[in-house]
């Protein structure tokens, strides 16, 4: 049960990382030094659909990462250890 607590804990942070980097990535729209932060490069494949007849499936995948986002999980990578062993205690 500790190792799920754990789990949870490291992946709350990470999630918190990704929506602070969403947050900076805003901010640096809006500002012209912060621009640098907001680059979004994009991967992935388009949707597709497959018809059986009786069903149609759609799949698509397209993952956008923001600079603010890679660096947030840099600093999160480094930071994450301690800040879990904090709220383990």
């Amino acid at each position: 049960m500790a190792k799920f607590k754990k789990f949870i804990a490291y992946l709350a942070v990470y999630v918190i990382a990704i929506g602070a980097g969403s947050v900076i990535a805003g901010m640096g729209t809006k500002h012209p030094a912060l621009s640098f932060l907001a680059i979004q490069p994009s991967f992935g494949f388009e949707p597709f659909t497959i018809n059986l007849v009786v069903v149609d499936f759609t799949f698509g995948l397209n993952i956008h990462f923001t600079v603010a986002h890679i660096i947030m999980l840099i600093i999160t990578l480094f930071v994450s250890p301690k800040l879990v062993a904090t709220l383990m205690k």
